[in-house]
């Protein structure tokens, strides 16, 4: 069994943000709907969180973290959780909104799988940071969509 470092997951938490990216672009460029077209391209440059979440550490504080090991390897958010979710050309900013709620959900079931394992008070608090902030972006694609925003 591979050692899991908190680097690692990082590293998953990064690649999955980059597939999120690719998504948003993806049905930006395919979509009809000019509402579906702003919402996703804002979606698609606010899904890149980890970064500003490391910049709050010192180089050298994160260059620590990162090789923490993890007691038990967490379930992570993969390609998995694009499963089933291939929306169409003709999508709704609903349906756009209820799948940007899902993956944010995944991102929060990685991070809070690393958070409660007995590790550091550094890694716990990047870990609640990343909950924190994918939990406010969760609330903010809900206000939108209650709204009817696009």
């Amino acid at each position: 069994m591979a050692i899991v470092t908190v680097g690692n997951v990082i590293k998953h938490a990064e690649d999955f943000e980059r597939m999120l990216g690719d998504y948003y672009a993806d049905l930006a460029e395919r979509s009809q709907r000019e509402g579906v077209r702003l919402l996703t391209d804002y979606m698609g440059r606010h899904c890149a969180r980890i970064a500003d979440a490391l910049a709050r550490f010192d180089p050298d504080e994160i260059e620590h973290i990162l090789k923490i090991p993890l007691r038990y390897e967490p379930q992570a958010a993969d390609c998995h959780c694009f499963d089933g979710m291939e929306l169409p050309s003709d999508a709704t900013a609903a349906q756009v909104l209820d799948t940007a709620i899902t993956f944010d959900e995944c991102l929060i079931r990685l991070y809070r799988q690393v958070a409660r394992q007995p590790v550091e008070q550094d890694v716990i608090e990047l870990f609640e940071g990343l909950i924190q902030t994918e939990e406010g972006d969760e609330v903010q694609l809900k206000k939108i969509k209650a709204l009817d925003y696009f």
